[in-house]
């Protein structure tokens, strides 16, 4: 036990980024949840967001835009088919691939949703002040790998109403 409590002497939880990104992201879905509702996922309105921007996507190209891996994004876009929000269709180009796009259902969801997102955004960066809220995006792009991308309108969304 005194070389257990040695070497928790140097550790501390409040300084482990993966600790506090566990943390961050469970307040992260509890603010979403409380906002914009549990009867739609962060990751199904990713996927909305993503095809509402790309209509045809396909499901590769929506992994790519969403960061859902292939698996999960399979599971998923089955699920939202069954639940009305989106269709699948055959490439007409590649009659291996498959696009997809919004439907009216789940066009209406993402547009009775969409203003509820973007205020989860808010609230979850809220206790920072402007600028951090800027650094703080830009590192965690670098941090899944997206270094010097963004997305359109993600600094105004996130700027102090």
């Amino acid at each position: 036990m005194d070389a257990i409590a040695e070497r928790l002497s140097h550790f501390s939880l409040l300084d482990a980024p993966g600790h506090l990104l566990r943390r961050n992201h469970q307040r992260s879905y509890e603010i979403f949840a409380r906002i914009v509702g549990d009867d739609v996922t962060r990751q199904q309105i990713a996927l909305l967001i993503a095809l509402g921007k790309h209509p045809g996507a396909s499901q590769r190209e929506l992994v790519d835009r969403t960061g859902i891996d292939k698996s999960t994004m399979k599971e998923m876009v089955g699920r939202m088919i069954a639940r009305g929000w989106i269709a699948r269709e055959k490439d007409r180009t590649d009659s291996r691939a498959w696009t997809m796009r919004i439907t009216e259902e789940g066009g209406a969801l993402l547009l009775d949703r969409l203003e509820r997102v973007e205020i989860a955004q808010r609230e979850i960066v809220a206790p920072l002040d402007e600028p951090d809220r800027v650094t703080f995006l830009r590192c965690l792009r670098v941090l899944v790998g997206l270094d010097g991308c963004s997305d359109d309108g993600v600094a105004e969304l996130l700027a102090t109403p």
